[in-house]
C-alpha cells in the first residue's frame, strides 16, 4: 500500500480521502476500513520523511489531510537482494498493477496512441548466463539515461513557461515463464 500511495502523491498531491474515492485501494471491507488503512499508512509515510502535509481542508468538522511525494519509490539492487521472494513479489505486483492501470488509462483516454513518435516494443529472447547480465546492464544504463533526462527536463520546466508532457516509462527486464504458461 506504500508503494502505491508514494506512486500516486508523487504525481499529485492526495489526501487519504480523495486516494480511497479515486479507487486506488481495493480490497477491503467498505470504506471506512479503506480509509483507516490508507491513512494509517499515509502517517507512517509522513513519519518517515516519504511525503509532507501541503494542505488542510476542514470538512464538516474533519479536516481532510493533503499530502505531496518527498521521495521515489526506488530500492538499490543491494536492498532488493535481502528482500525476501514474497517482498520482491509484492512490490512487483504493485508496480505493474500501477503500470497496467496507467496504461490501461492512456489507451482508454487516446493518449497512448496519440503520438505517433510513441515507443511500445518487447522481444522475448533466449539467453545464456553472460547474455543475461549483459542485458541486465544494459537495462540499467538505460535506466539512468532516462532518469537523467527527466531531471533535465524538471529543471527546464521549472523556469520556462513550456507545455508539461506527461510521460510514462517503463523498463522491463525478467525471465520468461515455463513454456506453458507463456501464451
Amino acid at each position: 500500500m506504500r508503494v502505491r500511495i508514494l506512486e500516486v502523491v508523487n504525481e499529485q498531491p492526495m489526501s487519504p480521502v480523495q486516494f480511497v474515492n479515486e479507487g486506488l485501494a481495493p480490497g477491503y471491507k467498505n470504506k471506512q476500513h479503506a480509509l483507516s488503512q490508507v491513512a494509517y499508512h499515509f502517517r507512517v509515510l509522513e513519519k518517515e520523511g516519504c511525503i509532507e502535509l501541503v494542505e488542510i481542508h476542514q470538512r464538516r468538522g474533519a479536516s481532510e489531510h493533503v499530502y505531496r511525494g518527498r521521495s521515489r519509490v526506488l530500492f538499490t539492487d543491494k536492498e532488493f537482494e535481502r528482500m525476501s521472494l514474497e517482498e520482491r513479489a509484492q512490490l512487483t505486483r504493485t508496480s505493474i498493477r500501477g503500470l497496467m492501470a496507467r496504461t490501461d488509462g492512456a489507451i482508454a483516454s487516446g493518449t497512448f496512441d496519440g503520438r505517433t513518435d510513441r515507443h511500445l516494443s518487447w522481444l522475448a529472447m533466449e539467453l545464456d548466463e553472460r547474455g543475461w547480465k549483459e542485458l541486465m546492464t544494459a537495462l540499467s544504463g538505460c535506466y539512468g539515461e532516462i532518469d537523467r533526462i527527466r531531471k533535465d527536463a524538471q529543471d527546464r520546466l521549472a523556469g520556462s513557461g513550456d507545455e508539461v508532457i506527461p510521460a510514462t516509462v517503463a523498463l522491463l527486464g525478467f525471465e520468461s515463464p515455463p513454456r506453458p504458461m507463456r501464451y
